[in-house]
């Protein structure tokens, strides 16, 4: 019995040879162009610590622990908003500003497309894609300083206001693009194509109510086929 079930697949696939071969073949090559044709790119990763710095500096609340309780508290509520904060136009503005004093252009808009932020277990992780290892680290350490300046305002509060620790300096965390990406990306697209095109196969068939083989005419009428007529 396996080995009918055997015989009726590659059956099946040989009248559908030409999707199962086509499809990924075509998903493969057009994978493979547009990955070659895109610029290959960096992508640099730092962490920080971001707290609220202290409501009462001169520590003259009447109970010293609703100090240190209200800055870990509003904290709390600040990381909730850092990766909207990193991802605002707000903020891509000020970068682009701070960029442009040091001598480099970089649209507000693509800033705000490349920088990324995520939050995990408190510290705060800030991914920057760029074109060179060096414009990637130098837009990660203005970030820095924009939130150093700024802090709070992205809040509608006072610029400042923010304590922001560098944990771990900027660092290339990952290349995109290239030749081996393009390739890999293609086999990848490659194989899903094939597995929809079988899929796609399996489909027209089961859809297909048409009489084709003897095993057919037996299953659905029950009786034993005694003979059959030659296509010629």
């Amino acid at each position: 019995m396996t080995f009918m079930q055997l015989r009726l697949y590659v059956s099946l696939l040989r009248r559908f040879w030409l999707l199962i071969l086509l499809l990924p073949m075509l998903t493969g090559a057009v994978s493979l162009a547009t990955g070659l044709d895109r610029p290959k790119q960096v992508q640099a990763t730092m962490r920080l610590m971001v707290v609220r710095t202290l409501a009462d500096r001169n520590h003259t609340a009447s109970l010293p622990d609703f100090n240190e309780n209200y800055v870990w508290l509003t904290t709390e509520y600040i990381l909730d908003d850092m990766p909207m904060v990193v991802a605002s136009d707000a903020f891509a503005d000020d970068i682009q500003a701070a960029l442009m004093a040091q001598g480099l252009d970089m649209p507000a808009g693509v800033l705000r497309k490349r920088l990324h932020a995520e939050v995990l277990h408190r510290s705060v992780y800030v991914t920057m894609v760029a074109d060179t290892p060096e414009q990637a680290t130098q837009t990660l350490q203005i970030a820095v300083e924009v939130l150093r300046a700024k802090g709070l305002s992205y809040w509608g509060r006072p610029e400042g206001g923010l304590q922001v620790m560098l944990l771990d300096t900027p660092q290339i965390s990952a290349t995109l693009g290239g030749k081996r990406a393009a390739l890999t990306d293609a086999i990848l697209r490659a194989v899903l194509a094939l597995a929809v095109a079988v899929g796609l196969a399996l489909l027209i068939t089961y859809l297909d109510d048409r009489l084709r083989t003897p095993a057919q005419a037996e299953a659905w009428t029950g009786a034993r086929l005694l003979a059959t007529i030659p296509k010629e």
